[in-house]
C-alpha cells in the first residue's frame, strides 16, 4: 500500500497530534457513544476471563484505566511520551492503593516491546493497531502474540483508510491466522471489535469464510452484533 502525504514518523505524529488533540478528541461529547460500548465491552470481558495480568497497549491518556481496577497487575504502554506523563497521574488516581506499573516509553523500534515472552493474560489494543503502517502491522502482531499468553482484544476503526491521517483499515481476520485465534468479531457504532486467543506454535488456525473474507463481511455489517462460532473460554 502506497500513500501520499508527509512520510510517517510515529514519534513526532503523536507527540504533535496525539497528545492534547488526543485528550480533546476523547473527551468531546461526540466520542460519548465509542466510550459506552468499548467499557460494556471491556467490562464484560475482564468478567469473563478474570486475567492475573493484563497489559493496555497503546493507553493513551489512560481513558480506559477505570475498566481495569479489579486486575491484580496492570501494565499500560505507549510511546507519546506526553500522553504517559498524563495516564501515569491517571494510574495513581484510579487505583493508588496499587497503581499500575509504569508505563513504558521506548522510541524508536518498530515493532519491539518490552516485556518477556508469555508475559500476559490480556493484552487490549484500543484504537491503535489502525495506526500502524502496513509493512509494520505483522511484525506488531508477532510481538504482541509473543508477549501474550492468552487473549488478545482489538478495537478499531471498521472499515476506515485515511493515510493522511495514518488510519489504516487492515485485514484484521487474515492477519490473526496463526497468531490468534478468533472467538469473536462484531461492529458497534462503526467500530469493530475482535478477541482472539493465542495459538500455541505448533497450533492450527480454523476459520471459517466469513472470517477469511473479512472486509467484505465487516462491511456488511451496521451496528450489529455477530459472535463467530468459536466462542472464549475462560482459564
Amino acid at each position: 500500500m502506497t500513500h501520499s502525504g508527509p512520510a510517517y514518523d510515529p514519534d513526532q505524529y503523536w507527540e504533535n497530534r496525539g497528545g492534547p488533540f488526543y485528550r480533546e478528541y476523547t473527551e468531546s461529547s461526540g466520542y460519548e457513544q465509542y466510550r459506552r460500548a468499548q467499557g460494556q465491552f471491556f467490562s464484560e470481558l475482564v468478567a469473563r476471563l478474570r486475567p492475573r495480568r493484563m497489559l493496555d497497549f497503546g493507553c493513551g491518556t489512560g481513558k480506559l484505566f477505570p475498566l481495569w481496577v479489579d486486575v491484580p497487575e496492570v501494565h499500560a504502554y505507549d510511546r507519546a511520551q506526553s500522553q504517559i506523563d498524563v495516564a501515569r497521574e491517571e494510574a495513581m488516581r484510579v487505583r493508588p492503593d496499587n497503581p499500575y506499573r509504569v508505563l513504558h516509553y521506548v522510541s524508536g523500534e518498530r515493532a519491539e516491546v518490552p516485556y518477556d515472552d508469555d508475559h500476559f493474560d490480556l493484552i487490549v489494543a484500543a484504537e491503535v493497531l489502525l495506526h500502524v503502517v502496513p509493512s509494520d502491522i505483522g511484525p506488531l502482531l508477532d510481538e504482541l502474540r509473543r508477549i501474550c499468553r492468552g487473549h488478545l482484544a482489538v478495537v478499531t476503526a471498521a472499515p476506515f483508510t485515511n493515510p493522511a491521517a495514518h488510519c489504516f483499515d487492515h485485514d484484521y481476520a487474515a492477519l490473526c491466522a496463526g497468531r490468534f485465534d478468533l472467538a469473536d468479531d462484531h461492529v458497534v457504532h462503526h467500530q469493530r471489535y475482535l478477541v482472539g486467543g493465542k495459538v500455541p506454535s505448533s497450533g492450527k488456525v480454523r476459520l471459517d469464510e466469513k472470517s477469511r473474507q473479512s472486509k467484505d463481511f465487516v462491511s456488511s455489517l451496521s451496528d450489529s452484533k455477530v459472535r463467530l462460532p468459536n466462542a472464549i473460554v475462560t482459564p
